[in-house]
């Protein structure tokens, strides 16, 4: 059985769907109808200022033809919805893919109109059109003041596009459009640039790259025409007019992981499975000081490294990079020394890894196999899991490995996150393990000044447990770290209700009093000099006796008051 929406959603696909045969009414008034004899190549159409080639013979109702390109082994070529054609065209065409035949049957108003073209067509005439779309030439307006036109020669693969922290390999030729001159022309494989450096890492650069390759795809090709304004800064090119013939060669895709860690991609995958927390997973890998390069470490294919991901075997920046890692992904990882080896540093196989030592590892995952989903378990051993996660993040956090500590909890929470088929005494069991985990994430993010991350942590607690003394003390101090003073309050009070004498609760309670009254003198200082009368023009002594700085300027940060 299927509902209305359910129909209607399939209809709208079939719509789209072309098929021999199939007549569309182009116009929506039945004014240009197109019958498909052919279908296109892919899914894309021609857009509007794109310069489109077609083969077509055009023939009145009673079959007279009138013209043909293909009588004369002539392609036309036009620019799409600039008027250059009737209007039954333009339409029809836009609906077209690649290679795509049709007949175009075009009403008078959307074709010649009372005037007609005489000798050969009639006023107000009916025309068949049998049109076939060869290929088209896409030139578009980058920039929107003409600036930066784009025409792409060559389609590129695939749908994604580099990021701006991706280092981008291209190939190109700049010719000035004044002087034909070869301005810059790349070297054999080309070279790379990142986006985010604005080109500073590359022999040539401009703005027009800038606002082209974010928009291109592995393996286009395009010209690029370039007025002054968007060409290089300095150098060769500056102040001139260019045509940028430009290649994306490839990108390697560059992550920024939490803590500093780098992860850019060597080799790419089409595997799309990740290593998820537990699993044993197969490595190579190159270990370098980053500072000089020495290697401490290395693991071959023939002789890899097999752990599991949460056994602490791998350093923490490293681990967090592998996890987002594909079955024979080739990554560079750039790990800070707080991740890695710390303040002790680490003697290693190959060489010692001093005190706060950036490294670096080229590594490959080899294999990896899934640990035990909690799909796959029984409900004992969901619970099981999750009070082992739990004790295990607490271990972390007690050696002060928060980021750990926090991966742990949360994964705790997960195994159990679903827990409508348990018996009562297992949902009793789950919600406790669930309560101790919620606030001990609450504890991990104040640690680290996650206020909001606190505070909905606090907050799952109390909504089962309206009185939990620990929730609404961390939730309590979540909201001082926001500067929410009455809800603060709210809280503390709460917990003053349930335990007076909590030496705790009193203690914030005396901070709450201390911020707030601090926070009240930083307001009325900020008004008292927003609202400070300003010198008088009638006393013009007295203004220029008067500092600068007795006038705050309206953006004065309330910060820094």
């Amino acid at each position: 059985m299927r509902c209305a929406g359910d129909l209607a959603l399939e209809d709208e696909f079939a719509e789209a769907v072309d098929e021999v045969g199939k007549e569309i009414d182009v116009s929506k008034d039945g004014g240009v109808r197109k019958i498909i004899k052919k279908v296109g190549a892919g899914y894309e159409v021609p857009e509007k200022g794109d310069k489109v080639t077609v083969h077509y013979t055009g023939t009145l109702e009673d079959g007279t033809k009138f013209d043909s390109s293909r009588d004369r082994d002539d392609p036309f070529t036009f620019t799409l919805g600039q008027g250059q054609v009737i209007k039954g065209w333009d339409l029809s065409v836009a609906t077209m893919k690649k290679g795509e035949s049709a007949t175009v049957i075009i009403r008078g108003d959307y074709g010649y109109g009372a005037a007609g073209s005489p000798p050969k067509i009639p006023a107000n005439a009916t025309l068949h059109f049998d049109i076939e779309l060869l290929s088209w030439r896409s030139d578009k307006d980058l920039t929107g003041d003409g600036g930066v036109i784009k025409t792409i020669l060559a389609e590129g693969k695939g749908w994604a596009n580099p990021g701006k922290d991706d280092v981008i390999t291209l190939e190109l030729k700049a010719t000035s459009l004044e002087g034909t001159d070869t301005v810059y022309t790349s070297p054999e494989g080309g070279y790379q640039v990142t986006l985010a450096s604005g080109g500073a890492d590359a022999p040539f650069f401009c703005r027009a790259l800038e606002v082209a390759l974010p928009e291109m795809k592995k393996g286009e090709r395009a010209t690029l025409v370039v007025k002054p304004q968007y060409g290089p800064v300095q150098g060769p090119g500056a102040g001139e007019a260019l045509e940028i013939e430009v290649t994306l060669v490839d990108w390697q895709k560059v992550e920024r992981l939490p803590g500093g860690v780098v992860k850019r991609t060597l080799v790419s995958t089409d595997e799309w499975q990740t290593p998820n927390e537990g699993a044993t997973v197969t490595l190579a890998y190159t270990a370098r000081l980053a500072v000089d390069g020495t290697v401490f470490d290395e693991r071959t294919t023939e002789s890899p490294l097999v752990v599991e991901t949460d056994a602490d075997a791998l350093p923490e920046g490293l681990e967090a990079a592998v996890m987002k890692m594909k079955k024979g992904e080739k990554c560079v990882v750039m790990v800070p020394a707080a991740l890695a080896y710390g303040s002790e540093g680490s003697d290693q196989p190959m060489a010692r890894v001093p005190a706060d030592v950036d490294v670096e590892y080229e590594v490959t995952l080899v294999d990896h196999k899934q640990a035990k989903g909690s799909w796959e378990m029984s409900t004992p051993e969901k619970i099981a899991a999750a009070i082992a996660r739990k004790e295990k993040g607490n271990a972390y956090f007690k050696a002060g490995r928060v980021g750990r500590a926090v991966r742990q909890w949360n994964q705790a929470e997960e195994i159990i996150k679903y827990d409508d088929a348990f018996s009562a005494e297992e949902k009793e069991e789950s919600r406790a393990v669930k309560k101790s985990v919620q606030l001990n994430l609450a504890a991990a993010h104040l640690k680290e000044g996650s206020w909001t991350e606190a505070r909905k942590a606090a907050t799952s607690v109390l909504d089962h447990d309206s009185f939990n003394l620990k929730g609404l003390f961390r939730r309590a101090q979540a909201y001082l770290g926001t500067f929410d003073f009455v809800e603060a309050e709210q809280d503390i009070k709460k917990g003053l209700g349930v335990d007076p004498n909590n030496a705790d609760f009193n203690a914030l309670h005396r901070k709450w009093k201390v911020a707030q009254a601090a926070a009240g003198k930083a307001e009325a200082k900020l008004y008292s000099k927003m609202f400070a009368p300003r010198p008088s023009a009638a006393r013009p002594q007295a203004a220029e006796a008067a500092p600068a700085a007795e006038v705050a300027p309206a953006s004065e940060p309330i910060a820094a008051v």
